[in-house]
């Protein structure tokens, strides 16, 4: 960072004492900011001019990210020489390949959004487990069918990591593609009934603790109990480990993000998922907190809750879920402005299904009426153009957003210095 901009940063980060009560988050120039939307499956056009229509119309509304939706249900959206592709793109053109032509003429990135683990439900068993009915998970219960409707492949099988493993490798060498969003990377939801019971994942708990699994996981006295949670956390860690190496090694510049539980304790106890031992792994360059919530207060504290977890390792974007809010309220508007003033670097809607052009006329009418840079992708720039706004409002005399800003390029400079310092490996925690 130039000497001078440091020197600015160093004053106004000594100055700042405000929380921003006063500040109007809804139109102030963040200048950097990610504004992102979901685009799932069902919402991705099938033609080249509903393509080029959907992409014009959120570089209108200065949305700066799209996560397609190409590998879900265990189909692809694109045609893969891997997966089978979805029935509703079987007579479409190639949408991935048409959707980064489109969106990179208009300045928008593309990361393309993966299930991982999770491959059909009730209705539709898809095309993984069609092929490869063996990997499918187990409940406790024996059935594969979760009592949420979902149906997954194991964890803890090596072909089917391997499988997904190629799929990411496939689409990063075929697809001029920004970055890659890991979704469903845990186990089902074991509120109600555990899972991790496939032959495959018993036989490898035997062979690494010599015991057999625990049925019943309400004994927190029991060592087996312990084990099995770290057993299972471990698998989806070292895949996300794997997933982030693979990438790094075949295309450096293509980053990787996940969206993941928000509840940082309860996505490790219900679903295996050590999402902050990713951060601090260095395995994610960002990470989008499915943070979906009617309440806007909850939303702003658990958003708030998260950054200081957080603590300048990663990036954070705040999910806002559009189908989750209020009919006909504008808290999708509400929740923008609020995971401003709670830290967050940037939104992600879910889902395009849901986000309708009266929706981005607003956003584009209020806080988004500025278009923003990327946090992620050259974060030591970004943070020197905050603090050049900053400096200006600072020099106006707008001291309280001179100190916000101040403070969101202290995020971006904590992250570069995380991100560039070697460090080794570092352990998780017990499991809760």
């Amino acid at each position: 960072m130039p000497r001078a901009l440091l020197l600015i940063f160093l004053v106004l980060a000594a100055s700042t004492s405000t929380t921003g009560a006063n500040l109007d988050f809804a139109n102030l120039n963040p200048v950097v900011e990610a504004r992102a939307v979901w685009l799932n499956a069902g919402a991705i056009p099938k033609t080249e001019r509903e393509i080029r229509q959907l992409v014009r119309a959120y570089r209108k509304a200065n949305i700066n990210l799209i996560f397609p939706e190409v590998v879900c249900r265990g189909y692809s959206v694109y045609p893969s020489r891997l997966i089978a592709r979805d029935p509703r793109f079987q007579d479409a053109l190639d949408p991935l390949r048409q959707l980064i032509d489109e969106a990179h003429k208009c300045g928008i990135e593309v990361h393309a959004w993966v299930w991982v683990f999770r491959v059909g439900y009730s209705g539709d068993p898809g095309g993984i487990l069609t092929r490869f009915p063996d990997w499918a998970e187990l409940g406790s219960d024996g059935n594969r069918l979760s009592p949420s409707g979902g149906l997954w492949i194991s964890p803890a099988n090596k072909a089917a990591r391997d499988y997904i493993a190629a799929v990411f490798e496939e689409l990063v060498k075929s697809y001029d593609l920004d970055g890659v969003h890991l979704d469903y990377v845990r186990y089902e939801n074991e509120s109600q009934v555990p899972f991790g019971y496939s032959t495959q994942s018993i036989e490898l708990f035997r062979r690494q603790y010599a015991a057999e699994p625990p049925t019943s996981l309400n004994s927190q006295d029991d060592i087996h109990v312990y084990e099995w949670r770290k057993f299972r956390e471990r698998m989806v860690n070292t895949f996300v480990q794997r997933i982030a190496t693979e990438i790094r090694r075949i295309k450096p510049n293509v980053k990787i993000s996940a969206a993941v539980v928000p509840d940082i304790d309860h996505a490790r106890r219900n679903y295996m998922q050590n999402w902050l031992n990713w951060v601090d792994n260095k395995w994610l360059d960002f990470v989008v907190p499915m943070s979906y919530d009617s309440d806007d207060a909850h939303f702003a504290r658990v958003v708030s809750k998260l950054r200081d977890a957080i603590g300048g390792k990663s990036i954070i974007l705040a999910g806002i879920g559009s189908n989750t809010l209020r009919e006909g309220s504008d808290q999708f508007l509400t929740q923008t402005v609020l995971s401003r003033q709670a830290g967050a670097h940037g939104q992600v809607f879910f889902a395009a299904a849901y986000l309708k052009e009266a929706h981005l006329r607003t956003l584009v009418a209020g806080p988004y009426r500025q278009p923003t840079e990327l946090p992620f992708r050259h974060p030591e720039r970004a943070a020197s153009r905050i603090l050049r706004q900053a400096a200006e409002n600072a020099s106006r005399g707008n001291m309280e957003t001179a100190d916000y800003l101040a403070l969101r390029a202290r995020d971006l400079i904590s992250y570069v210095r995380y991100m560039s310092t070697p460090r080794g490996y570092v352990r998780p925690t017990p499991p809760p």
